[in-house]
């Protein structure tokens, strides 16, 4: 059973959609990619921080939170 040329179009419509959408998928990746970098930028921006304020004994050097 071989399929009917009435359904190449749709097919064609179907892989320009999904490679459409694979696109903007792709680009949303990058996207988060570089939101995760900066975050992680900003972690260790606070940490080093933390480490001086520790350092000249504004903060303890253990939270009082920890169990360590």
């Amino acid at each position: 059973m071989t399929g009917s040329p009435d359904h190449r179009p749709d097919v064609s419509a179907t892989a320009l959609t999904l490679s459409a959408q694979a696109v903007a998928l792709e680009l949303r990746v990058i996207e988060l990619r570089r939101e995760l970098a900066d975050v992680a930028d900003r972690m260790i921006a606070v940490a080093e921080a933390l480490d001086g304020l520790r350092a000249s004994g504004l903060l303890p050097e253990q939270d009082p939170g920890e169990d360590h």
